[in-house]
């Protein structure tokens, strides 16, 4: 089936793959009028691409991918997967006049689910298949029924801020843990994780690089970032790594700021004032803090605290007001 452009006098354009992930290979997609995607790969340094054609081709100077044109409305590039590639070209087509799906009707719902009754079952399909959090799913099976009942005037509206929580079920927030050094920043992770994902080891800056990965804290998938430990006397090894990782933590949706019984909670320089926080003592089989005051105490040799922490993340992030309003969900705020 043929697109058909929700904006007939644009291109549209959106990364297929999943954002901000580097990967082997992206993808990214426009579709829209003939003559105006023509245009964009013109202006993108493609040219002339006839339908049908699969081909290699130069990416905006930045890098040698993959060329499909599918049909006369729907392209798709394949560059290397890797972010700052992705966000270059995205911007090169940004420039060239084409419009992000994100901002508007998504054009191709309805023909790549063609079982979708309409746009809003072919948005469910696509976040079901998108999404991580168990938590999400049966929710997402809900919203076809809650958007029946708006369109007939039975039901109440979406609401936008709850929408932009619920986005979380399908593309997962970053949590980062940040602290002092050898404070057991790293068990907490793999404690989370439920799998040795950080080296352990009690010896200042064991973690020189930040460790990411993808955890399940009570029903909802997060990117779980464990930082460098945040020293004075740090190597210039260890120095750099902590930069590279404290750039990422600016982005986070959450920060856990970690200390232990001696050691207090200390956060990078330059995070946001926006940016969620939550205070964490660890190695809490050691005791307690005195000279501060921490939002909860976790052991990881113990478990102690550790599903009371995930419970406190997933309801800092999604909270229960959110995931029990009857309002239909805008997923990615999609009208």
């Amino acid at each position: 089936m043929t697109p058909t452009p929700a904006n007939e006098s644009v291109a549209r354009w959106r990364v297929a793959t999943p954002a901000l992930a580097a990967g082997a290979v992206a993808c990214i997609e426009i579709t829209g009028p003939p003559g105006a995607i023509t245009d964009v790969l013109r202006a993108i340094g493609i040219g002339a691409f006839p339908v049908g054609r699969v081909a290699t081709r130069g990416l905006c100077g930045v890098d040698v991918g993959l060329v499909a044109r599918w049909s006369p409305s729907h392209v798709q590039l394949m560059p290397h997967g890797g972010v700052f590639a992705v966000r270059a070209i995205s911007d090169r087509i940004v420039a060239a006049g084409a419009v992000r799906c994100d901002d508007g009707e998504d054009p191709r719902e309805t023909d790549y689910f063609p079982e979708a009754r309409d746009k809003h079952e072919a948005r469910i399909l696509a976040a079901l298949g998108r999404t991580r959090s168990p938590r999400a799913i049966d929710l997402l099976l809900d919203q076809p029924r809650r958007w029946r009942l708006f369109e007939q005037g039975s039901g109440p509206g979406p609401a936008r801020d709850t929408s932009r929580l619920l986005d979380r079920l399908v593309d997962p927030p970053l949590v980062a843990a940040v602290g002092g050094t050898n404070i057991g920043k790293s068990s907490l992770t793999n404690s989370l994780a439920k799998s040795n994902v950080s080296i352990v080891a009690d010896e200042r800056g064991t973690t020189r690089d930040h460790v990411g990965v993808l955890v399940n804290l009570d029903g909802l998938a997060v990117r779980f970032v464990d930082t460098p430990g945040i020293r004075p006397d740090a190597d210039p090894a260890e120095s750099r790594a902590a930069v590279t990782a404290w750039r990422l933590v600016r982005d986070a949706d959450l920060l856990l700021v970690c200390g232990d019984k001696d050691a207090l909670p200390v956060e990078p320089p330059g995070v946001p004032s926006t940016v969620g926080r939550l205070s964490v003592a660890l190695r809490g089989d050691l005791g307690s803090p005195v000279s501060w005051r921490p939002d909860i105490v976790t052991s990881a040799a113990t478990g102690q605290g550790i599903g009371e922490l995930s419970r406190r993340i997933r309801g800092l992030l999604v909270p229960d007001a959110a995931l029990t309003d009857p309002a239909p969900w805008r997923i990615g705020g999609c009208p």
